[in-house]
């Protein structure tokens, strides 16, 4: 069998969406002769085994893991240097997956300046050291459709014309900004770039995630099953309050799980001729869902009985509550999930329940004109992740 000489690098390949793009790529998405080889960047070093992803195999593509490469700093030469030096067959890189964002949660005009100057940089170093180079594939987000203000911005479905519609006081987003960059960093040469654009991501990291709504739900889920007794096959009925108000819950939005947000980003990435220069919406399904439909299925999946918001103003919200009783896992053994959680979005993730109290489901017109029709059931991603967190040690 003839392998596709394929050569592709995934930025961030240990977070959230990085993982999700490798782990299907080693799945043999779209085919096993797809790629010939697959390149993993990641921040720090992080072994193999501890990826989680699919073991070596005849029909797996190589793989390699690459760590210590310098994103936020020096030019766009200084990285081409860096990749020579640390990416074998660096020239021969024809598919690029980049997932890296640098947040700050109080400044985004900072953070709109780090993250462009990163894309440039990125760019600018695959053009010296790539010539084979075919497609760019990068996420964006619903914040580019301007729903960090109350209420939203735009009648739902969010489709992909307002992307460049968001109004010029809506300050901080990059993703218009990472258009004009490769739009420019393109312009003349064999390759072109995607913006694949998801709402809530639901699926696994094997390090944490800043941002991972299925992550932080596990572990707080987890726990608090853990401290009210439920242990299976114990037939305890203990009710868990949705984390937020009833507008929330009935909300609609349309997540989309790690694996279809990886094939989702390889078919685009396939397919450059028809998704190059475009903005691609990704979600499990075009029909949108709400919490009041997800919740008492996630909490299900622990034991427990999810019911509508609770009137306790004094109940502890899922981030203190899992800073309050993380102990429990090191004293159950799950020492990883001591240091894996969400971190500096907990915060964000706790008042997801509170604030988006609107619908912003996206459409899927372009993504199923595109030629791409795989559907999922949006709980599946929710207990599918919440699995592989436990096989990782990451929730009791």
């Amino acid at each position: 069998m003839a392998i596709d000489p394929n050569h592709a690098i995934v930025f961030g390949a240990a977070g959230l969406l990085g993982w999700s793009v490798v782990n299907q790529l080693l799945s043999n998405y779209p085919s096993a002769d797809s790629f010939s080889q697959v390149t993993a960047v990641i921040n720090r070093p992080v072994s193999e085994p501890d990826l989680h992803l699919p073991k070596p195999s005849p029909e797996r593509p190589g793989f390699q893991v690459v760590s210590g490469v310098n994103l936020l700093q020096g030019t766009g030469d200084d990285l081409a240097g860096q990749l020579k030096d640390k990416v074998p067959s660096a020239e021969k890189i024809t598919h690029v997956f980049y997932f890296v964002f640098s947040a700050l949660n109080d400044d985004h005009i900072q953070e709109c300046r780090i993250n462009c100057e990163m894309m440039q940089r990125v760019a600018d170093a695959l053009n010296i050291v790539s010539p084979a180079l075919k497609s760019f594939v990068y996420s964006g987000g619903t914040r580019g459709y301007g729903i960090y203000v109350p209420g939203g911005t735009f009648k739902a479905p969010l489709e992909e014309s307002l992307a460049d519609q968001l109004p010029e006081d809506y300050a901080g987003c990059a993703y218009p900004l990472f258009r004009r960059i490769l739009t420019k960093a393109s312009h003349g040469r064999d390759w072109t770039w995607t913006e694949v654009c998801p709402d809530a991501v639901i699926g696994f990291s094997p390090n944490g995630s800043g941002f991972s709504l299925a992550l932080h739900w596990a572990q707080y889920l987890s726990l608090y099953a853990y401290n009210h007794g439920i242990r299976a096959g114990s037939g305890q009925r203990v009710e868990v309050p949705f984390p937020g108000c009833e507008e929330a819950l009935d909300s609609k939005f349309a997540p989309v799980s790690s694996k279809i947000l990886g094939r989702i980003s390889i078919h685009a990435a396939m397919n450059p001729d028809t998704c190059g220069g475009k903005v691609v919406n990704m979600a499990d399904d075009e029909q949108p869902t709400t919490f009041r439909h997800i919740w008492p299925a996630a909490a299900s999946w622990f034991g427990l009985v999810g019911v509508g918001p609770s009137n306790d103003a004094g109940a502890l919200k899922p981030g203190a509550y899992v800073a309050k009783y993380k102990h429990v896992f090191g004293e159950n053994g799950r020492h990883k999930a001591v240091a894996c959680g969400v971190g500096a979005g907990a915060a964000q993730l706790d008042s997801v329940g509170w604030w988006l109290t609107f619908d912003r489901q996206l459409s899927l017109k372009r993504l199923r004109a595109l030629g791409f029709e795989e559907r999922r059931n949006p709980v599946e991603g929710w207990l599918e992740a919440f699995e592989q967190f436990r096989d990782a040690g990451i929730i009791l």
